[in-house]
């Protein structure tokens, strides 16, 4: 906690009761929660407090470089408190995203001409799969589970397409 203070005080952010809550339980936290799941435990400790106030902490704590936020597309967003590079393994069943310390992968070369302007501030490099938990939860190898995920998904897609054609 104290690092997080230090980090507020260099950004100029007031750390108020609610920031200080938000911050308290993400950093106790060794998994990647939600906005919801982290408002859940803050609420029991500050009963007063939004959902609203909660996801308005996060988003300010990230612009400032403070929390990194987590995310693919079709999930909820993540927290974590950045302490040094890393990435990271998500399952695409239960949505568990696991750290991943590669330093190979801390070298990956910049774009360059294909970036045409873009200016790179960082990155983070997410492997997409299946955990073993749910591989064994559904008695499958990580590489069946990960056909049957890939074809559900294709089906599931397909069939959207034809709702909306029919519409």
């Amino acid at each position: 906690m104290a690092r997080l203070e230090v980090l507020c005080r260099q950004r100029r952010l007031p750390l108020t009761v609610q920031r200080r809550a938000v911050l308290e339980a993400l950093a106790a936290r060794s998994d990647h929660p939600t906005a919801d799941s982290l408002y859940e435990e803050v609420a029991r400790r500050l009963p007063g407090i939004s959902r609203a106030t909660v996801y308005r902490v996060l988003e300010v704590m990230v612009r400032a470089g403070v929390v990194r936020k987590v995310w693919y597309a079709g999930a909820a967003a993540r927290f974590e408190i950045p302490h040094e590079r890393h990435h990271h393994l998500i399952c695409v069943i239960c949505d568990r995203v696991t750290d991943l310390h590669q330093p190979a992968l801390d070298r990956l070369p910049a774009p360059g001409r294909a970036a045409r302007g873009f200016r790179l501030l960082d990155y983070s490099v997410q492997f997409m799969g299946i955990c073993a938990r749910c591989a064994r939860r559904t008695g499958k190898s990580p590489l069946e589970s990960s056909r049957r995920v890939a074809h559900e998904g294709k089906r599931n897609r397909h069939r959207s397409s034809e709702r909306g054609a029919a519409r």
